[in-house]
Order: structure tokens, then sequence, then C-alpha cells
């Protein structure tokens, strides 16, 4: 009982953490402005420009370039991170720039070790060619084949290696540890899983040379540039800490089988050692990312740890046929499928609650999960989790009625399920997050006496933007009779005061503006005043979340 009262302890006091301190925010760095603002028009040609992101950027790998509208370079070639301001890159631009159109082309590494670069227009003078001809945009890293790959080995042979030796623990009855054609077998999975596991990270470190500096993987092996990966950013940092653990974890391992008397010991350090991997790689995920790193960092590993076991416990059931299959000790099997599913259920408990942790950090809005990729396929993953679950009842069920008919189809598809999530998972954590862009904003308020506003923002991102406004009555029918329609924008992250608009009529009921009016990324109140001809005031307030992308 006492066991029972501290878990539920524990996700209680898990879930108010969840709760008290959820802060929404990106994984890659993202522009929350930049000055001049994207298609902007300046009367006089600025000193320097500059990007304010909305996390710290890494010194390694980032660019800031300025070009005519003939494609020659006017800044000094001085781009740089401000040393008291490690989230803003500026650069000097040269004197008396003449009017017309020009562009800032931008790179930089964020945080958590994913490329951004973008180019932002804007205009000198109202002569010239028009700054908003130029398209503008913001790119993040997409997941190529590559990363894919090694990144899923990396946490397969994680899990193989950590979940194999939790089930060897814990779950696997000490008659069968002690059994040699099951110890035997076990501790070459194990092994397996180590070796693929010091491939996985030793080819992560090109790879991520390869992804921050944008150069192809047959110019990476470079000195300079794995030096500079290696000294100078956070990834490079951690894959020294990850090489350090591989190279103890292998050592441990190769005592296991001459030290039968300390194998117990052994096992639990390099179970710890391997949890300690999935640290690291916690380190340099989208958690890092964070303001509020403690608890994000924290969430995503206990996340990869629970998933880990669980998978890893998969291996070892399907790795098990002969003794699935073995008459004498087939209630030994069943009991050790009853044991794992009460461990399993927590397993789940908490995949859950950090996995919607994440999605409280990334998707901002329920339609974000249909109108982003990062929303797409954080759905194709529940759905699969759900399948897993389904599947995991399914051979709780069997091993409690004491059945193994059909066992080892269903374990094998539960563990096939768990290795495309696995796969869901590499893609996620290496995807722009929703919140750089949740996608055109639409939203109806009801007022007054059953009147409703209906506002519409496309592409619901910085720079010029589409806003739409439909009223219509308590019936349904389009208000007409309107004198007047304002919008008043109000940044609610930092005060740059108000700026309020007028629409126009462009049917019956129907009115729009377009115009530069988001001028950073974040969190805007739009505020709606309708004044009709007969003096009513309809009023609402609606709460946008601007993208950067």
């Amino acid at each position: 009982m006492q066991i029972k009262e501290k878990i539920s302890t524990f996700f209680v006091i898990l879930s108010l953490f969840l709760f008290i301190f959820p802060s929404i925010s990106s994984a890659h760095a993202y522009i929350k402005k930049s000055t001049p603002l994207d298609n902007e028009t300046v009367e006089k040609a600025p000193r320097e420009v500059t990007i304010k992101f909305d996390e710290s950027i890494q010194p390694s790998f980032n660019s800031i370039k300025v070009f005519d509208s003939e494609g020659n370079r006017v800044d000094q070639r001085n781009g740089r991170i401000d040393p008291k301001q490690p989230f803003i890159l500026k650069s000097d631009l040269k004197k008396n720039l003449p009017n017309g159109s020009y562009r800032i082309k931008w790179k930089v590494v964020s945080s958590d070790g994913h490329p951004v670069e973008g180019v932002i227009p804007f205009q000198i003078g109202e002569e010239g060619q028009d700054s908003t001809s130029i398209h503008n945009e913001t790119k993040g890293y997409t997941p190529k084949a590559d990363l894919i790959i090694i990144r899923w080995m990396q946490y397969l042979s994680n899990a193989c290696f950590v979940g194999l030796i939790f089930f060897y623990m814990v779950v696997l009855p000490k008659e069968l540890r002690e059994t040699g054609t099951v110890d035997k077998k076990f501790f070459k999975l194990i092994s397996t899983g180590l070796i693929f596991l010091f491939l996985s990270i030793l080819l992560s470190l090109p790879l991520q040379a390869s992804i921050e500096s944008g150069y192809p993987w047959s110019e990476v092996f470079n000195f300079s540039i794995i030096e500079n990966i290696l000294m100078n950013t956070n990834y490079g940092r951690s894959w020294l800490i990850q090489i350090a653990l591989l190279l103890t974890l292998a050592l441990l391992t190769s005592f296991i089988s001459v030290a039968e008397s300390t194998k117990r010991i052994i096992l639990w350090a390099c179970l710890c050692l391997g949890a300690a991997l999935l640290l690291t790689k916690a380190l340099t995920s989208h958690a890092a990312a964070q303001p509020n790193q403690l608890l994000t960092v924290a969430m995503d590993f206990l996340h990869l740890l629970a998933a880990a076991i669980w998978i890893g416990s998969l291996i070892g059931f399907v790795a098990l046929p002969s003794i699935r299959k073995n008459t004498e000790i087939k209630q030994d099997y069943l009991k050790m499928i009853k044991s794992f599913s009460k461990w399993g259920l927590g397993l789940v408990l908490l995949i859950t609650i950090t996995g919607l942790s994440g999605s409280f950090l990334y998707i901002p809005n329920l339609s974000a999960l249909f109108q982003t990729n990062y929303g797409q396929v954080l759905t194709c993953k529940v759905i699969l989790l759900l399948l897993m679950l389904l599947l995991a009842a399914v051979n709780f069920i069997k091993g409690k009625r004491g059945t193994t008919k059909g066992l080892g189809a269903t374990l094998k598809g539960e563990l096939s399920i768990g290795l495309v999530i696995l796969i869901l998972s590499v893609v996620l954590t290496n995807l722009p997050t929703a919140m750089q862009s949740p996608g055109p904003f639409r939203n109806t308020n009801t007022v007054n006496h059953g009147e409703q506003v209906t506002l519409r923002a496309t592409p619901n991102i910085i720079g010029v933007n589409l806003f739409e406004v439909t009223l219509k009555d308590q019936e349904g029918q389009p208000i007409k009779e309107v004198e007047q329609l304002h919008l008043t924008f109000t940044m609610l992250e930092m005060d740059m005061g108000k700026e309020t608009v007028s629409l126009t009529k462009t049917a019956e009921g129907k009115y729009e503006v377009k115009g530069l009016h988001f001028t950073m990324a974040g969190n805007w109140n739009v505020h709606v005043h309708v004044l009709t001809k007969s003096l009513e005031s309809i009023d609402t307030d609606f709460k946008v979340l601007v993208g950067s992308q």
C-alpha cells in the first residue's frame, strides 16, 4: 500500500508541476523582431540591421548579409552576435545607401542545434521597387533520411540496451536468469545494442556538422568544422560526454561475464549510465531550448527513459520464443507478462504525462494539430500509441487467462508499432514546432445580443497580413448599416504601444485591410470595434498567436 501511495503522490506532484509551470514557446530559434521590420519602408537608411530571436543563438555557423535589388552586398561584413544580448544578431550597413529595395539574408543555429535561415525585405524611401514584391521567408531544418536513420538507430539501440537490462534485472525470474542459454542470449543482445549505440553516436557527430554547417557529408570531415562543432556548440559538448559514457559502458560490460559475484552491481551501473545517455539526448532536444529548462529537460528525459524501458522489454519478450513454447516453464512466462503489465501501466502513465507536457509546449491550439507538419506527426504518434496500448491490453488479458495462443503475434505487433513510434519521435525532435508556424488565424466571438464577429488573419506571421472581419446578426444574416470598423493591435509580451487601422467594406457584412500590423512574433490582442449608423457599438477582443514563418 505504501508503494502505491508513493507512486500516486509522485504523479500528483508531477501533474502539478506541469500545470503550474507551463511555458509556451518554440524549439528552433525564431524571430521576435527585426530592425527594419519585414517589408517595412523607412525614410532614411539605417546604420545597422538587427534581428532579435526568442532564444540565445549559438556562436558558430551564423551569418547576416544585406543585399540591394541588384544583388550587391551593402553591409560592412561585420555580422555578429551581441555579446551582452546573445539572442540578437546584427550587422552595420554602408553609409548613405540610396533609396530602393533591400533584403537581409540571415542564418543562425538555435540552442538545440537546429539551423534556421531566412530573408527579410525592406525598403528605403518611397521610390523604387516596392519591397513587398520580394519574397520573405523563414525556413527551419527539415529532417532528412540520414538524420532519421542515424537517430532512429540511436534510440533503438539505447532502448535495446537499457530496456533489456531492466527486463533482465526486474522482470525475468531468477530461475530463468540462471539458465545458461537465456543468460547467454541476453548478454549477446545487450552487447549488440551497445555496439550499435556506439556506431550511431559516432556517426551523429558528422551528421550534426552537416546539419549546422550546411555542407554535404563529403565536406564535413574537416578538422576546422569538427573542431568548431566540438568546442563551440552545445551538441559538441554533449557528444564528448556521450563518448566518455560509452567507453565506461564498454569497460563495465566486458566485466559482466567474468565477475559473477558483482554481476548485479555492474548491470545496475550499466543501466544508470545508459539512462545518462538518454539524458544527454534530452539536453540537445527541443526541451533544451525552453526558458524553464530544468522542468522541460526532466520531462523529455523521463519520456525517453519510459519509452526505452517499454520497447526494450518488448524486445526481451520477443527474443524468448523458446521459453514461451516450453510447456514446463510456460506459467513462469505468463507470470512475467502479468508482472510487466503492472510496470507497463506506470510506464504508459509516465509517457502520457510527459507527452502531454510536450503538447502544451509546442502546440498552441487544436487547429495546429492538423494545420502544421509538427501537429500532424504528433497526431500520428498518438494514434499509434493508442494502438500499442490496445495490444498491450490484449497481452495482459492473455497472461491473466493463462493462454499463449497468438501471444507471439501480438507481442511482435506491439514491438513493431513501438519501432515506428521511435521513427516519428526522431522526426518530431527535429521539426520546427507549431509555435513557429501556427497557420492562418480564424475565430468567431458572440457578443451583445448574439451578434457574431469573425476575425481572419492570413498568413498570420510577422510582416504583411490580410485581415478580414465578418459581421452577422443573431439570425446569421450580414450586419448592414456599419458606419466604421476599426482594428486595434496590441503586443501582449512587450510594450510596443497600440496601432489602430480602419477596414474597407468588400461585401455586405465583410471588411478587410492588408498591411504590416504584426511586427513581432508572439501573442497579440486584436480589438475589433464596430460602430453602426444607429450609433450602436460592437466590441470584442481576439488573442492571436503570431508565427515567424
